[in-house]
This record gives structure tokens, sequence and C-alpha cells, in this order.
């Protein structure tokens, strides 16, 4: 008798937590989805960069030409780079913050 009321207490709590578990989870697939966002990318004159953002690369990659600018929909900036061969893009806020960098891939030569 105790090993059957043992099993339904267990069955009961299992029932209970699952599908708790999955709101939770839930929860978390959506909080992702809003965070994450999709920034668009429209090209500005390089002249058009805010004066920390050209600082920024004037003191980190002195060694590098900009190809292209750009602003991206969350006030962020995209800016490819050139040094020979290397091909960067360079991403900052609007306070010439590094956020991010990235190999430009669509700019490499194809082998």
């Amino acid at each position: 008798m105790k090993k059957g009321m043992i099993i339904t207490a267990a069955v009961a709590i299992m029932g209970i937590s699952v599908p708790a578990a999955s709101v939770l989870a839930g929860n978390a697939v959506k909080a992702k989805i809003i965070t994450e966002q999709d920034v668009k990318y429209e090209k500005i004159d390089k002249e058009g960069l805010p004066e920390a953002v050209s600082k920024s690369i004037s003191e980190g990659y002195a060694d590098y030409t900009i190809s292209e600018a750009f602003k991206g929909t969350d006030g962020s900036f995209k800016v490819k780079l050139e040094n020979g061969n290397e091909k960067l893009a360079i991403f900052f806020n609007e306070q010439g913050e590094f956020l991010k960098i990235k190999k430009d891939e669509q700019a490499a030569p194809m082998d």
C-alpha cells in the first residue's frame, strides 16, 4: 500500500513540474526573440561618421582605410576597413566604443 501511495505522489509531482518547466522554457525563448533584433544598415558617406567613431578608427586601425560606412537602425555604425587583402567590418556605437569585429567575407576574394 505504501508503494502505491509513493508512486502516486511521484506521478502527481512530475505532472505538476513538467508543465511548469514547459512554461519557463517557453518564456525563455520569447525573451530571446524580444532581445535579439535584426539591425538594418544604410550606407552613409564616410564623412558622416561621428567624430568619436572616426577617432576610434584612427587610433585603433591607423594602417587601414575606410572603404564604406553604414548606420544601423539601432544607432550603431558598421565601418568596412581595408589593409591590402585584409578586409574587416568593425561595429561601433555612437560614442565610438567598439562593439564587435568581423572579417568581411563579402569583400574577400573568392578562392
